[in-house]
């Protein structure tokens, strides 16, 4: 399995996750992209108050929320 240290993902039941395949970020962030998604990785440099199974919008609208919500001030 892939050794990726500053991989914030907890999601490990996830197929694209870096512990259950050896090809690192690549197929977490091919499928992202695919989606218009932002990785779980990228809200979590923001703020980690994201918690495992939160209900949550990973689109790039949900990451710019996300980011106001935090960063303000």
């Amino acid at each position: 399995m892939a050794n990726v240290p500053f991989c914030t993902c907890t999601d490990h039941t996830c197929p694209n996750n870096p512990c259950n395949h050896n090809s690192g970020c690549t197929p977490c962030i091919a499928k992202c992209l695919k989606q218009h998604e932002i990785p779980t990785c990228f809200f979590k440099d923001i703020s980690t108050d994201l918690l495992p199974g939160d209900e949550q919008d990973w689109t790039y609208k949900g990451f710019a929320e996300h980011a106001l919500k935090h960063l303000e001030g």
